[in-house]
């Protein structure tokens, strides 16, 4: 991409050397002699930067880069002033320029001052972009599943985000407890600040307390210099405690003490050092458990409870599983170079069937390998591509549930309706029609252990419609 350069300079000559410089640089320069022709050229042309002498014949640099900040109020500026107008050009700094030079014009030293000014430029938008990306990426819109247990937990973020509640998300092993805290702050007013992650877990019991507070030069052996701890890392900014349930007890009592207070005191300082942090917190135990077990702090429990978000386990939500394995098949397409285009029904009724102990991330591992060891050539995952213990751990039927149930029911109906004209030698069809749906609901739940989500897969309905049959019935 080669960057635009406006160049406002009445000395022809001069504005001629610099045009010519500039273009054996790889910049695109554009020539104009006086304000009104560079506000038009600016108007009608899509320029990075501009070029301006300080006097001109109908008005002065000042002036330009006011007419144009107007336009645009990103673009850069550079102004040439004559020797010793430190004046005017400290004006200019002080009103949107960027940098100035003293005439005679030094070429070197302008290249070196516009691809400075350029390449700071180019650094601020690839942040601002990434930026951009990282809020796209943890949008609410991005987070796989349509069933109302997890959609409801959606909306729920999304509400508590904007304000600096504490949050405490609960989740099995892969569930996304770190997907929700990262929606959570990417949609804050702190989405601009830091957030730091820290996996209570992870750190070794003695360094845990340095990690988090920090400590001064001398606190312990080892202590060389200062070191500044999570907290004040995330000093106006967000910090996600994941696996708080692990803290240990004498550190919960300062954890307690730092978000009430909202300060922090150092290893080995007694100085505190106030800070403003949103805290979010993540947890698979039960820490109400915890808390009567006297294995966490009940105040503790209390003050990072506020809003508890509780995240499905995918056993739970089984009618997403065909989004996210789509997902995750698309993912690897990309990643591993494959061309993979779709799930057999078979295949899928064996990821339907699953129980899923290890949850998104399990499903995201078996996908993964899957991929990785069908050949190029294979656009379709069957049964056989599927890892082994997946595969063996379903007593699986090509047919899919129940491939004798209709034989199993036309048993049942028919013996009744041998009673029923036995009986009294007719039979209202309307009932049954409903005993026929009736006992088809019966079978599948007791088929499916009740997972009203694979009842509806199985009849191809809705699970809404599922409902209102069980509740008709009176199941």
């Amino acid at each position: 991409m080669k960057y635009n350069i406006l160049i406002v300079e009445d000395e022809k000559n001069q504005a001629t050397i610099i045009s010519k410089n500039l273009s054996h640089n790889g910049f695109n320069a554009v020539m104009t002699h006086t304000k009104a022709s560079a506000l038009k050229s600016f108007s009608e042309g899509r320029f990075d930067l501009v070029l301006t002498d300080y006097k001109l014949p109908d008005g002065n640099g000042f002036e330009v880069i006011t007419e144009i900040k107007k336009m645009n109020p990103e673009i850069l500026f550079v102004v040439m002033t004559a020797f010793g107008d430190v004046e005017m050009s400290v004006k200019c700094l002080k009103n949107g320029a960027s940098d100035f030079l003293a005439k005679p014009i030094d070429l070197n030293e302008l290249e070196k001052i516009i691809f400075k000014l350029l390449q700071n430029r180019m650094l601020i938008e690839e942040v601002t972009q990434l930026r951009r990306d990282v809020e796209t990426m943890y949008s609410a819109h991005n987070i796989c599943g349509t069933s109302e247990i997890l959609t409801s937990q959606i909306s729920r973020a999304v509400k508590v985000a904007p304000s600096d509640s504490n949050v405490l998300i609960y989740g099995e092993s892969g569930t996304g407890k770190e997907l929700f805290a990262n929606l959570i702050h990417y949609n804050s007013e702190r989405k601009k600040k830091p957030f730091v992650k820290v996996n209570c877990s992870a750190i070794p019991a003695d360094l845990i307390e340095s990690e988090l507070f920090g400590h001064v030069k001398g606190s312990f052996t080892g202590a060389y210099c200062d070191k500044t701890g999570k907290f004040e890392s995330a000093d106006g900014g967000t910090i996600f405690l994941d696996e708080i349930g692990e803290l240990p007890l004498n550190l919960q009592v300062k954890l307690l003490r730092v978000i009430q207070e909202r300060e922090i005191e150092p290893v080995g300082s007694n100085v505190s050092r106030k800070i403003n942090v949103r805290y979010l917190f993540a947890t698979n135990r039960d820490l109400a458990a915890a808390v009567k077990e006297k294995q966490f702090r009940e105040d503790l429990y209390y003050r990072i409870n506020t809003i508890r978000i509780a995240l499905p386990a995918l056993r739970e939500r089984k009618s997403d599983i065909p989004l996210l394995t789509k997902y995750f098949m698309n993912k690897y397409n990309v990643s591993l170079k494959r061309n993979v285009r779709e799930i057999s029904s078979e295949a899928m009724d064996v990821l339907i069937k699953h129980s899923w102990p290890g949850n998104i991330r399990e499903l995201q591992n078996v996908i993964e390998n899957t991929m990785v060891l069908m050949s190029d050539r294979e656009e379709t995952i069957y049964v056989r591509n599927l890892p082994e213990n997946i595969a063996a751990s379903i007593s699986h039927n090509a047919n899919g549930p129940g491939e004798n149930a209709g034989d199993e029911l036309d048993k049942k109906l028919t013996e009744h309706l041998e009673t029923v004209y036995a009986a009294n030698g007719k039979i209202d069809i309307g009932a049954f029609f409903d005993l026929r749906e009736k006992a088809a609901l019966n079978w599948a739940l007791k088929k499916m252990n009740g997972t009203k989500t694979e009842i509806a897969r199985f009849f191809g309905i809705d699970e809404k419609a599922v409902r209102y049959k069980l509740k008709k019935y009176n199941i």
